[in-house]
């Protein structure tokens, strides 16, 4: 395992910002680093090997890494490419604005768990991370547009927060069932997945979500599975039965009903609004 650090950097700059693309290798190439960054994925698929512990990382997949952790990526099989964009930045600046901002609770890079640092972006989510990045880009390298900038992220992802997180009253492993079960294979499994990841009895989590969430676990991961679908039809050249079936649809006609009713179009008409009707 070898070590990068800031000293590596460009003498004036205090941050960087870059795009990269993986290729497969059996063994990712493990680092470690004297400092902060995040990552999300862009375009295919990959495996992040983060402390030892192999992720899955799809479009969209999104991680907070600490200074004191070690990883590696490579695509997910040979003949496949997984691109991301990446920040990274002094240790010293998250504990700046940890301290001014977040001093009265633990959050983000203050996890160990490496789930209660990953989450799963929409596609205007990454619009937006890349449209700040290019303002950082077109800025000067400094601190100050490195921590205007890490704040706009922070910010996107403490709003997401207090979306997953509606009422007040949500119990802890509630919250982390539905963060775990927006990334894929989670959704897969269905609902005996979510009520594996919560921890709970089915009976327990199904009271739970209509007491405080005025819905059931069978439609949470269904939302799961169809936002997912939706990033695919956007982002990829699958065939629709393909994602379906990815998606833990066993049943076309299902999948096609509950696409409708949650998007107002169908997966075809969904692609074709979005330019890509060549793969449908």
């Amino acid at each position: 395992m070898f070590k990068i650090s800031t000293a590596d950097w460009p003498q004036a700059y205090a941050c960087t910002y870059e795009a990269y693309n993986y290729s497969y290798v059996p063994s990712p190439h493990v680092h470690s680093q004297d400092y902060h960054e995040f990552f999300w994925i862009e375009s295919g698929r990959g495996c992040h090997l983060l402390n030892g512990e192999p992720r899955l990382m799809e479009i969209g997949y999104f991680v907070l890494i600490r200074a004191d952790d070690s990883h590696g990526f490579s695509a997910w099989s040979a003949g496949e490419q997984v691109g991301l964009i990446n920040f990274a930045f002094p240790s010293s600046l998250w504990e700046k604005i940890r301290n001014q901002f977040f001093a009265d609770k633990v959050c983000f890079f203050d996890h160990e768990e490496i789930e209660k640092r990953e989450y799963q972006l929409s596609s205007d989510d990454r619009e937006r991370l890349r449209q700040m990045g290019n303002d950082l880009a077109a800025g000067h390298w400094n601190t100050t547009n490195a921590a205007a900038y890490l704040l706009g992220v922070l910010a996107l992802l403490e709003n997401r927060d207090r979306e997953t997180s509606p009422h007040p009253a949500m119990p802890e492993w509630l919250t982390h069932a539905l963060r775990r079960i927006e990334t894929w294979p989670n959704f897969v499994g269905g609902v005996p997945e979510f009520v594996r990841i919560a921890g709970r009895s089915h009976e327990h989590i199904s009271r739970d979500c209509r007491r405080l969430l005025d819905t059931t676990p069978r439609n949470i991961v269904n939302r799961a599975r169809l936002k997912w679908a939706s990033m695919q039809l956007e982002t990829s050249q699958k065939e629709i039965v393909e994602i379906a079936h990815e998606c833990g649809f066993e049943n076309l006609g299902h999948f096609y009903k509950l696409f409708k009713a949650h998007y107002k179009s169908t997966p075809r008409q969904y692609r074709i609004r979005r330019g890509i009707s060549q793969f449908s």
